[in-house]
């Protein structure tokens, strides 16, 4: 996704970032002023009364020192010397040194960073479908890197669609998506199904990295298509991705991977903090195959699941309308809910449960 839009720095910002860091060197001023004026009384209580009356002051102190800490990160937000001297993605190590890169990493990075409300959502919704997302890779034998291919994506809105209309976590487009198994009609729509297009979408990246042999050109096909990578390593003759001549969205998106794995795993030295037990309950997803003999309503599957309506739907956005055709379907039930769900699947003799993984 072009993030020119939502996080681009505009022409004021070189004074936005100036008047932060004004604003924020007098802040500190004033705290250092405060501080020294509670030694001076610290001084004088110790001198009058003894150790025990200044308690409660020398706590107070404590508890400024941390303050100044805390301003002076990010007071040092935009401190350039504050961004990784080496990165790895995908078992690759990324030549920083590099002047060309190093400026090509530092535009997504710092414009990532000017959005910390951004970064927040991202790394929560991280949390969330982590797990999810892992067990996948795991099964395919597949870099742990790669989730942070699908944030770059959706921004893990499984609800996501672009202008040229690819859609879901994963962002495929129709004929991907159909050529990686996923069913796609008028009633049915597997581009929104979390498992998969999870599913689908490692497959394809790993067809992808078994032919070009090298996981950021992979992941540059995933974006620009494969035959437009192969195009461009035989008219270049090159097939290091740091010096392939790209479309720049492309070459943009792979150090958007890049800053957005930096940052999540590192979001404390960036100064975004934020109290684990504000994080969202991870996605924990059964697959169900069901086939009804007769039409359905969706309220049928969301009610055997003891589920609202719209909860339902969050884990079904693939079930495109109220109704579904006679046919076989596959249905994503919360763990918790699995053994109700079929349970309460029983009381329709029409519905048969094919398998459940």
């Amino acid at each position: 996704m072009d993030l020119d839009g939502l996080q681009a720095f505009h022409p004021l910002a070189k004074h936005k970032l100036s008047f932060l860091n004004k604003a924020l060197c007098l802040i500190l001023s004033s705290i250092f002023i405060i501080i020294f004026t509670l030694t001076c009384k610290i001084s004088d209580l110790y001198a009058q009364t003894g150790p025990k009356r200044i308690d409660s002051t020398e706590k107070r102190l404590q508890e400024l020192e941390k303050e100044v800490a805390r301003l002076r990160k990010e007071t040092d937000f935009y401190n350039l010397s504050h961004l990784p001297d080496t990165l790895i993605l995908c078992d690759k190590k990324i030549p920083l040194q590099r002047d060309d890169v190093r400026e090509r990493f530092e535009r997504e990075m710092l414009q990532f960073l000017e959005n910390k409300g951004l970064l927040v959502i991202l790394i929560k919704r991280y949390y969330k479908y982590q797990s999810f997302i892992d067990e996948e890779i795991k099964r395919q034998s597949l870099p742990n890197d790669l989730i942070f291919l699908v944030i770059t994506e959706s921004y893990l809105n499984p609800r996501a669609i672009s202008k040229a209309e690819a859609a879901g976590l994963w962002q495929f487009m129709k004929e991907t998506g159909k050529k990686e198994g996923l069913y796609i009609d008028d009633n049915v729509d597997e581009r929104y199904n979390l498992k998969r297009s999870t599913r689908s979408a490692l497959t394809h990246l790993k067809k992808l990295n078994e032919e070009f042999k090298d996981w950021l050109i992979a992941m540059a096909a995933y974006n620009a298509g494969a035959g437009r990578i192969r195009e461009a390593i035989a008219n270049q003759n090159i097939r290091d991705f740091f010096d392939l001549f790209l479309p720049e969205e492309t070459e943009r998106y792979i150090f958007r991977i890049m800053s957005l794995k930096e940052i999540i795993l590192n979001r404390e030295k960036y100064g975004i903090r934020i109290d684990e037990n504000t994080f969202y309950k991870p996605v924990a997803l059964k697959e169900v195959v069901i086939e009804t003999s007769k039409e359905i309503h969706l309220t049928v599957l969301s009610e055997s699941m003891a589920l609202p309506f719209k909860a339902f739907r969050d884990y079904n956005l693939h079930l495109r309308r109220y109704r579904l055709p006679k046919g076989v379907y596959s249905i994503n039930v919360p763990s918790e809910q699995l053994a109700l769900f079929i349970k309460n699947l029983n009381n329709y003799p029409y519905i048969k449960v094919i398998r459940e993984k």
